[in-house]
C-alpha cells in the first residue's frame, strides 16, 4: 500500500533544523531547539515540529491536489543531505560538485520560505495592477483585448462599463494562484544556483566556548552596504553585496563577490553580532541552540523592524501600495 503523502509540510529543512538542537536536550539522534516568536515566551520543540505548513507546496488540477512540488523538493533535500552533514562536521573541502549541489541548497532555502513566496504574489500584482492602470488609460487597447476575450469565449464585456468599474474606486489586485507561485520558485532556482556557486564562500567557525548561531523561518539572509534603498537588496545588487546561510550552531557560510578566506574563527562577541543581523532577516520565527531573553527582545520587535507590506490597489485608476 502506498504512503500516504505529507500533509504538514516543511517550510525550512526538517535535518537543517536538527543542526539547531540544545545540547542540553540531545538523547542519541533527537533533541530540542528553542524557538521565538513575536510576543510569545520562548519554548522547546522538536525540529520535526516548526517550520511547517499544512499542503504548503499542493496546488490544484482537475480538482485533485497535486504533490509534485513536494517530492522534488524531497529529492533536492536528499541529494544535499550528506554534504550539509560533511559541514557540520568542520569539513570544509568541497569538490565543483559538492559546491554546485550546495549551491542549489542554499538557493532552495531562499525560494521555498514564505517570505519569498509573498516577494512573488506581490511583484505579480504589481505587474497585474500595472497592466489594469495602462488599459485604463489606453481604452483602444481595452477594447480590442475584451472583443478578443468574446472571440474565444463568447463573453461580452462592455469596455466602457469596465472603464467605469477600475476608475470608480478601489480595487483589489491580488495573485492567488498557489501553481504560479511555485513555477516562480523553480524558475528562480536554477539561475540563483549558479550565481551562489560562482560567489566567494566562507566559513565562519565559533569558538569552544560559544553558544553558537541561530536561525530563522527566513535562513538566508541578504545584506548590501551599497544597495540602493529604493533598488532593494539582491544576491547582485553590488559588488558587496553577500549572504549568509547558518549551517549548524558552530558554523556558518558567508559568500559574495569579494574573496574571502575559506574559514574564519569568530569570538563569541562575533557570534552575537550575526546573531542580530540574522534575526532582523527572519519572518516570524528564530530557531536557537539556546535560550536567551536578548534573543526575544529581538524578536518582540520584528513586527515594526519588518512590517508586512499592505494591498496593491486600483484606486480610481491608478496604481497605489499600502
Amino acid at each position: 500500500m502506498p504512503a500516504a503523502e505529507p500533509k504538514e509540510q516543511h517550510t525550512v529543512h526538517r535535518a537543517y533544523l536538527a543542526g539547531f538542537l540544545d545540547p542540553d536536550t540531545v538523547k542519541g539522534d533527537t533533541g530540542y531547539l528553542w524557538v521565538y516568536m513575536p510576543g510569545k515566551s520562548p519554548f522547546r520543540q522538536k525540529p520535526e515540529r516548526v517550520a511547517k505548513r499544512n499542503y504548503y507546496y499542493c496546488y490544484e488540477r482537475n480538482e485533485q491536489r497535486q504533490f509534485d512540488v513536494e517530492h522534488g523538493l524531497s529529492k533536492m533535500e536528499d541529494a544535499a543531505v550528506p554534504i550539509l552533514r560533511r559541514l557540520k562536521g568542520l569539513e570544509l573541502t568541497l569538490s565543483a560538485d559538492e559546491q554546485m549541489t550546495f549551491a542549489g541548497y542554499v538557493a532552495l532555502s531562499h525560494c521555498r520560505v514564505p517570505t519569498a513566496h509573498r516577494n512573488f504574489d506581490r511583484l505579480r500584482s504589481l505587474e497585474s495592477a500595472k497592466q489594469l492602470e495602462y488599459l485604463v488609460n489606453n481604452p483602444k487597447e481595452l477594447e480590442y483585448l475584451l472583443k478578443r476575450h468574446e472571440e474565444d469565449t463568447g463573453e461580452v464585456i462592455d469596455p466602457e462599463e469596465m472603464r467605469k468599474g477600475l476608475t470608480a474606486g478601489n480595487v483589489v489586485v491580488t495573485q492567488e494562484g498557489r501553481q504560479w507561485s511555485l513555477l516562480m520558485m523553480f524558475a528562480l532556482l536554477l539561475p540563483l544556483q549558479e550565481l551562489i556557486f560562482r560567489m566567494h564562500w566562507s566559513f565562519v567557525v565559533i569558538g569552544p566556548d560559544d553558544p553558537g548561531f541561530v536561525t530563522s523561518d527566513n535562513p538566508v539572509a541578504l545584506f548590501d552596504p551599497r544597495a540602493s534603498p529604493m533598488g532593494g537588496i539582491g544576491f547582485a545588487s553590488s559588488g558587496q553585496a553577500h549572504f549568509t546561510f547558518p549551517i549548524s550552531r558552530e558554523i556558518c557560510l558567508i559568500a559574495g563577490h569579494e574573496e574571502r578566506p575559506q574559514r574564519v574563527s569568530v569570538s563569541p562577541y562575533v557570534t552575537r553580532q550575526f546573531n542580530t543581523a540574522f534575526i532582523t532577516r527572519a519572518d516570524s520565527q528564530v530557531y536557537a541552540p539556546f535560550r536567551e531573553e536578548k534573543i526575544q527582545s529581538l524578536v518582540d520587535r520584528l513586527p515594526k523592524i519588518k512590517p508586512r507590506k499592505g494591498r496593491v490597489l486600483l484606486r480610481k485608476g491608478t496604481v497605489v501600495e499600502e
